[in-house]
């Protein structure tokens, strides 16, 4: 996607405008919704409802200019003391099939620990850690320190995690980082945690909105493969999954009920479609690790997935997660969150849903402790 706006000085203009935009609207938004008639969920509060308008704002923003975010991630990571942790390309026998080596090949990525990294030598088979790929729509970063330590923290005080590891995959920005790309480099960061010595059944994945949609690709990967050198995991939690993901991105979300209402924007979609679908697509062989819709398979991870009432994705996550329910064998667990909007998980500070989250990560550690038998903390 080419914009005008991207480049400079045309960038730094549109900034300037974007500020100006913001001093006017946000303190019309808050007259507005000052009258509960006039919010677009009479439940949602005043905070919920302004920031809701803004953050379709910023997205837009970065949908214009292009602002992928990268170099918050990147200056995060530089700044970690000891937290960044680079994981390496694993061997190349375990990239096959839709992630074999094209145009797209495996690279070196890193990632964040919270609230540290494990000890070197450190007995670490009664850790339970938990993986987390940040989502973006495939072209947005938002692997920081601010967003990690947010989930990091409930990871910590309601699924019991010892630790949870922030990984920031590679965005699609041009075709060497289309599809595959993301998905090799979640491959590269679980083999990464397992040659640490972290017993797989004791690392649960997790992902929101796009990264959800990659969870769901490497766990449909790890099956395909059956390789005893990327054993499963105990569990995987998907927050507000993206999993009808086609070319008409945009016009699809349009479709959507609550599309109007929800944070989200068409244009980000649409921005992230293009940048991420490999060409030629779709093929028979990789419709599903992009749009696991209608696509679904079986698997012995037991999945959480969480979708909020209120947003556009709601109807299309819980689709998913009736067709893997209906397979025989599956262990899933779909958890909504009345009037939340899109994203619960990175969102949960700032909207003041605090309690909501809490509720839905001990259903989360409730059903993952009952399913996947991993280690009582």
């Amino acid at each position: 996607m080419s914009n005008a706006w991207s480049n400079q000085p045309l960038k730094a203009l549109y900034t300037v405008l974007f500020v100006l935009k913001l001093i006017i609207l946000v303190p019309l938004s808050l007259v507005r919704y000052s009258f509960r008639s006039a919010r677009p969920f009479p439940e949602w509060s005043l905070r919920v409802c302004v920031l809701a308008v803004l953050t379709r704002e910023f997205f837009d923003y970065f949908t214009r200019t292009q602002s992928s975010g990268i170099a918050a991630v990147r200056a995060a990571h530089t700044k970690a003391n000891g937290r960044f942790s680079l994981a390496g390309v694993a061997d190349p026998a375990l990239y096959s099939g839709p992630l074999a080596p094209d145009t797209a090949k495996p690279a070196p990525v890193g990632g964040l620990w919270f609230p540290g990294p494990p000890t070197q030598g450190a007995d670490l088979s009664h850790e339970r850690i938990v993986l987390h790929f940040p989502g973006g729509a495939f072209v947005l970063a938002f692997g920081t320190h601010t967003s990690g330590k947010n989930v990091a923290s409930v990871m910590t005080q309601h699924l019991k995690a010892t630790r949870t590891f922030v990984a920031q995959y590679r965005l699609s920005t041009d075709d060497s980082t289309r599809f595959p790309a993301a998905l090799q480099d979640s491959v590269t960061f679980y083999h990464h945690l397992l040659s640490l010595g972290i017993d797989p059944k004791n690392i649960i994945i997790s992902g929101d909105s796009a990264a959800g949609n990659l969870v769901i690709a490497l766990l449909r990967y790890l099956e395909n493969l059956g390789s005893p050198r990327l054993p499963l995991p105990g569990g995987a939690m998907l927050w507000s999954p993206w999993v009808h993901v086609t070319a008409e991105a945009g016009r699809d979300y349009t479709g959507c009920r609550n599309s109007e209402k929800d944070v989200l924007t068409p244009s980000v979609l649409q921005w992230g479609v293009d940048a991420y679908l490999p060409k030629g697509y779709p093929t028979a062989d990789t419709v599903p690790f992009i749009s696991p819709l209608h696509h679904p398979f079986r698997t012995a991870v037991p999945i959480f997935v969480n979708a909020g009432g209120s947003e556009a994705f709601f109807d299309s996550a819980k689709e998913f997660a009736q067709e893997m329910a209906e397979i025989k064998g599956n262990c899933i667990r779909f958890h909504a969150t009345d009037f939340a909007p899109h994203n619960l998980l990175m969102s949960y500070k700032g909207l003041g849903m605090n309690r909501q989250v809490e509720v839905a990560v001990k259903d989360a550690h409730g059903f993952l402790l009952d399913s996947c038998k991993i280690y009582e903390l």
